[in-house]
């Protein structure tokens, strides 16, 4: 008998071990900046790695998530960053930089899990997995400057260099690293083709309507070739024009007969320009091109869209006391509309009211107005509380012209942090054709930036200053317009 009991408790305790029941199944724990997560789907651990529900990155981390359910494809952006990843598949992309990952996001109970080291690491994060304790730390690294809140602002660079409609006088021209020495032209088949014979370097390029015209402005550079008036008359280019439009900017300006395509190749000593005709899936807007608008068309209009990032259902960043990012942009962008139209402005709003937008919807509606520019307003979050501070973002190596007059402007009005221009891919900056910028007007995850943002007056005055960026960059456009190189 005692046997038979002794054997039945045996049983009983190798079951146990065998198939622990749920209650006793031990949950791994979040720890994000010092303080425990609680989520309302518990992190998983898969094949040795920890998943965490997609929400945690946004209300957690700091980033801006954008789920699209159609792909099963979520977009993650933060500081500086945009991290791309889909459901089952083990390519993700960092800022474009496709690379393999070893834990691919999951569908658990239809909610979204993403790899726990993968996003926290992009989003400078250090990750630590506590064994012990059974749980993951999540620290952000520390900022090299010390951004308390709402200090002096720095001094303004005047020395930034502005374009002047009046010819410098050759004998005050700097000497300049280089020099175009020669331009050129020939026609094969449907492509006209433009050589400038100059050394490798920065260079932009503008699009103009009213009449058709394409501008390059070669940085840094003297202009060495004679005359400036040059009959071309091929299909597509009826005359080119060589100036010095700035002391270090050398302006080649193409007449247009019609509209193009065109694509620039840099060699050592060679800017090749090649133009073909534009067909209609190159006008087509609906169309997303895979890289974005690098140059951008400018256009002759006084037409401006205003976007209030997030709205309806998307709620954006929440901030140190719980309040919502989509309630800081709706107003602070209905203020920039009174801003701008006080200044003789036309305002397209994307929204203007409690709405949800889609993203590529956004940018749908800006490319059909077709303005002379896009701004979007937004307000930062981060996990670290006492960061502070205005940011202005443009897309990946697009002019930062209207970034910066509309950053340094809101830094001069209200003395916040001035956390600089940066470059990134969101999608409302990478898909618009128009000069285009995303303001990130604060952080609401600190308490007193949080209040400051949502102070009617502080509206006012960050609207204000946005405004007054955006005149000083139409003035700039309008000399481009008509000024001659």
């Amino acid at each position: 008998m005692k046997k038979r009991y002794l054997l039945t408790g045996l049983l009983i305790l190798c079951c146990l071990f065998s198939f622990p029941m749920a209650g006793l199944a031990k949950e791994p724990a979040l720890v994000i900046n010092d303080k425990v997560v609680k989520t309302d789907v518990s992190p998983q651990i898969i094949d040795g790695r920890m998943m965490i529900p997609l929400r945690v990155v946004s209300e957690s981390l700091g980033a801006k998530v954008n789920w699209l359910n159609q792909e099963k494809t979520v977009t993650i952006e933060a500081n500086q960053k945009t991290l791309k990843l889909k459901v089952n598949t083990k390519i993700a992309y960092v800022n474009d930089q496709s690379l393999t990952i070893d834990a691919p996001p999951k569908l658990i109970q239809n909610r979204t899990f993403v790899p726990l080291r993968f996003i926290g690491e992009n989003l400078d994060s250090d990750v630590i997995w506590d064994q012990e304790k059974y749980q993951a730390i999540i620290k952000a690294r520390e900022e090299k400057i010390d951004n308390s809140y709402l200090p002096t602002p720095p001094e303004e660079n005047t020395n930034q260099e502005k374009p002047s409609s009046e010819k410098p006088n050759p004998e005050n021209q700097v000497k300049n690293p280089r020099v175009l020495t020669k331009a050129e032209y020939q026609e094969s088949e449907d492509q006209t083709i433009i050589n400038l014979w100059v050394e490798s370097g920065q260079y932009k390029v503008t699009e103009l309507t009213n009449p058709d015209r394409l501008v390059i402005d070669l940085s840094d550079t003297s202009k060495g070739v004679d005359g400036e008036a040059t009959t071309v008359n091929t299909k597509h280019v009826s005359t080119m024009r060589v100036g010095q439009f700035t002391p270090t900017t050398t302006r080649v300006v193409l007449e247009l007969k019609g509209k193009v395509s065109y694509q620039l190749n840099q060699s050592a000593n060679l800017l090749n320009v090649v133009l073909v005709p534009k067909t209609t899936s190159d006008n087509s807007s609906s169309q997303q091109p895979g890289e974005g608008y690098v140059h951008r068309v400018i256009n002759d209009n006084n037409i401006i869209v205003v976007d209030a990032g997030h709205g309806g259902k998307d709620s954006g960043g929440i901030g140190a006391s719980g309040r919502y990012e989509k309630d800081i942009t709706l107003p602070t962008a209905l203020k920039l509309k009174t801003a701008l139209e006080s200044r003789g402005f036309q305002v397209e709003m994307t929204r203007s009211d409690d709405t949800f937008l889609e993203l590529m919807d956004i940018v749908g509606i800006t490319n059909r107005v077709n303005p002379f520019a896009f701004v979007s307003i937004h307000a930062n979050k981060a996990g670290n509380p006492s960061v502070t501070g205005v940011e202005t973002y443009t897309f990946y190596g697009t002019d930062h012209t209207l970034a910066d007059l509309v950053q340094s402007s809101i830094i001069s009005k209200t003395q916040q942090v001035d956390r600089k221009v940066k470059e990134a891919g969101f999608v409302v900056i990478k898909y618009t054709q128009v000069p285009s910028i995303l303001v990130e007007t604060g952080f609401i995850s600190n308490q007193g930036e949080e209040d400051f943002l949502f102070d009617s007056n502080n509206q006012t005055q960050i609207a204000e200053a946005i405004a007054e960026g955006i005149a000083k960059f139409k003035e700039i456009q309008n000399k481009t317009l008509t000024s001659s190189p």
